[in-house]
């Protein structure tokens, strides 16, 4: 068992992609086959498109993670070896999964995380394509969620391939031909729920983060099941398929604002504040929206 597991261990992001095509064709030809609109071939070309960079970024990061974690694991407080038993290896996954979800949560609520993030989030569309947005910026800047796990003493390859078991998971969960799985939505994190978390409806943003285990959300105050219909997306949808545009359009919005913010701290908060923040209050964030609709 434990050498099966080691076997799974092996797996990284970059080794996923030809996973996730393999996954998408399949639910191209399923979606034809039932006659369902749940793919445009421009959405699909520029949620490739973005994959692939985002496969490239992560092969460029791998030796600098890789040093940086091995820095950190010689402070790490604990000697255990997490790889022992099939019982400490399903430990270390939570975690890891615990981790991502405060990263997650992290790229939505904080600015300057949501503009590197926001590609994930900009189809119209909800199918495993969609799970191939993701931002090449991410590749460098998720690690830093995983300095926890390198200090409570997991081997930093361990914590790299435990992450991207964890992503993994998360492709499958990307499609609407799947209906709510009974008891399992109440632990796990399942299609509906990520159709949820993929929502631009307003009580549907900002929602679900789990990665594997949607507990942390139950615990955390940021679940909300599938009710109403989805619509998908963000809030102001993005009208275009074009990659480099769904890549960067949040970037160049946070730097015009930054640059017209008149100070140092209202620059800072555009930045370190969560996406539709105001330096005069009149804003509109997630929260404060959401807040109006409860009123």
């Amino acid at each position: 068992m434990l050498e099966s597991l080691q076997g799974l261990l092996a797996i990284r992001d970059v080794d996923q992609i030809g996973i996730l095509l393999v996954l998408l064709v399949g639910e191209v030809l399923l979606t034809w086959m039932l006659g369902r609109k749940y793919y445009e071939t421009s959405d699909v070309f520029c949620s490739v498109a973005m994959g692939l960079f985002y496969a490239a970024s992560i092969a460029l990061a791998a030796g600098t993670v890789l040093l940086g974690f091995y820095w950190v694991y010689q402070f790490a407080f604990f000697d255990i070896d997490w790889g022992s038993s099939v019982a400490l290896i399903v430990v270390a996954y939570v975690i890891v999964d615990f981790l991502f979800y405060w990263y997650h949560r992290a790229i939505h609520e904080v600015r300057v995380g949501w503009a590197a993030h926001v590609n994930h989030h900009s189809s119209q569309q909800f199918n495993v394509g969609t799970a191939l947005r993701a931002s090449f910026v991410e590749a460098w800047i998720e690690p830093f969620c995983l300095i926890p796990a390198l200090l409570v003493g997991i081997n930093p390859i361990m914590v790299i391939a435990l992450l991207s078991l964890n992503h993994l998971y998360q492709y499958w969960l990307h499609t609407r031909h799947i209906g709510k799985l009974g008891p399992l939505e109440w632990v796990m994190n399942t299609p509906s729920n990520h159709r949820v978390h993929h929502g631009s409806n307003l009580q549907y943003c900002d929602k679900n983060y789990g990665g594997t285990f949607i507990i942390w959300d139950r615990l955390f105050g940021s679940y909300e099941p599938e009710e109403e219909e989805v619509v998908y997306g963000i809030r102001h949808q993005l009208e275009t398929r074009n990659p480099v545009t769904a890549t960067f359009h949040e970037w160049i919005s946070l730097g015009r604002d930054m640059k017209g913010s008149g100070s140092l701290r209202n620059a800072l908060g555009h930045l370190f504040q969560p996406p539709g923040w105001a330096p005069n209050g009149a804003g509109e964030t997630t929260r404060q929206l959401q807040a109006e609709t409860h009123n």
